[in-house]
């Protein structure tokens, strides 16, 4: 699937497309991801790396809260009535005008008062995750300007859903861990999309080593996006390898480090201390999430944050996964599996992988 335009840009982009090609059937893109990458490709091809996250980041965790029916925007309102903040009235959206969402790729936000809207959503977003926010993070954090985000301005500060998403989903992943902060081990995320969660807790937490596991293009996304933003960590660069040996100081020495998903099989257990995976493992095929479980169990020494839909129909495979439908190891031990109080579509759960 390389495509010219895309490439360069990003141009490790066609050397993870043919590690792809090359990969084991068990890792391969389901129809669903197929699908799904060609509007992704055909994005970068057409507004390039310096807008993706109006683009193809609209095809990843991310939502357009426009209308009083939309039931994240109602879950804020109830939330902010019980802490009301006037001062949410006060946030305005940037421009939106190139924003591309949805296979029509249309923009939902030609209407003023659908940008209004999307203002107040982000304003109640971002003083829900305040509320929560005990080490501080929003006070220090604004959406990064790289990639041309949908930001409003609040407090005199760039806010975005992404940054209150992933600010709230590193508190949730490290609720249980010693001093709420990752171990020596290090994070690694499966789906890690452009490297939202990794922007989080490489600025968080600067001393620990993320390695992003994804297929392209978001791999190649996320690889410039996060060199660009830590230019001075020490990197992993994806590339082929065939053995952990071959790859096994360089990779030990590196803070931030790009895998395809094939490449877990070939390394011996990183033993991270927190595995992540946000709403992707149900768009999978169930011998795929049965087989990604198995990595987590094999790589981790600590803990497993999820977050998935309560059910979801994947029309191209056509396939119905649910909460019960993860095969979760016997030897887990569950610390919470929860409605997720901001998507309530979505549950999350944290485990002890080591019981």
């Amino acid at each position: 699937m390389p495509h010219p335009h895309a490439a360069v840009a990003l141009p490790d982009l066609a050397r993870m497309w043919d590690e792809m090609q090359q990969a084991p059937a068990i890792v391969q893109p389901s129809q669903f991801w197929k699908a799904l990458n060609e509007r992704n490709v055909s994005q970068l091809d057409d507004q390039g790396f310096a807008h993706f996250k109006r683009t193809v980041n609209q095809n990843y965790f991310s939502w357009i809260p426009h209308t009083l029916s939309d039931n994240q925007l109602q879950r804020m309102i109830g939330a902010w009535l019980r802490h009301p903040e006037p001062k949410v009235l006060s946030a305005r959206l940037g421009d939106v005008s190139t924003l591309e969402a949805g296979s029509d790729r249309v923009n939902p936000f030609e209407d003023a008062r659908a940008r209004r809207m999307h203002a107040l959503f982000l304003a109640l977003l971002w003083e829900y995750v305040r509320r929560h926010d005990r080490r501080g993070v929003l006070a220090r954090l604004e959406e990064p300007e790289l990639g041309d985000p949908v930001v409003a301005t609040y407090r005199d500060r760039r806010i975005s859903q992404d940054l209150c998403n992933s600010v709230y989903e590193l508190y949730s992943a490290t609720a249980a861990l010693p001093g709420g902060e990752p171990g020596p081990g290090g994070i690694l995320e499966l789906g890690g999309g452009y490297g939202r969660v990794a922007w989080a807790f490489l600025e968080e937490f600067p001393q620990s080593r993320y390695i992003l596991c994804d297929i392209p293009p978001a791999l190649g996304i996320a690889q410039k996006y996060l060199t660009t933003l830590f230019g001075d960590r020490r990197t992993f660069r994806f590339r082929h390898f065939d053995s952990h040996a071959e790859v096994a100081d360089e990779l030990a020495a590196a803070q931030i480090a790009f895998l395809t998903p094939n490449q877990l099989e070939l390394l011996e257990p990183l033993g991270v201390s927190l595995f992540v995976n946000i709403s992707s493992l149900h768009e999978m095929r169930p011998e795929q999430i049965a087989y990604y479980l198995g990595q987590v169990d094999r790589h981790t020494d600590g803990f497993f944050y999820t977050k998935q839909w309560e059910t979801w129909h994947n029309t191209e495979d056509d396939i119905v996964v649910g909460r019960a439908d993860y095969p979760i190891p016997a030897t887990w031990r569950t610390i919470y599996a929860l409605k997720h109080p901001i998507q309530r579509a979505f549950f999350h759960a944290l485990y002890s992988t080591r019981g």
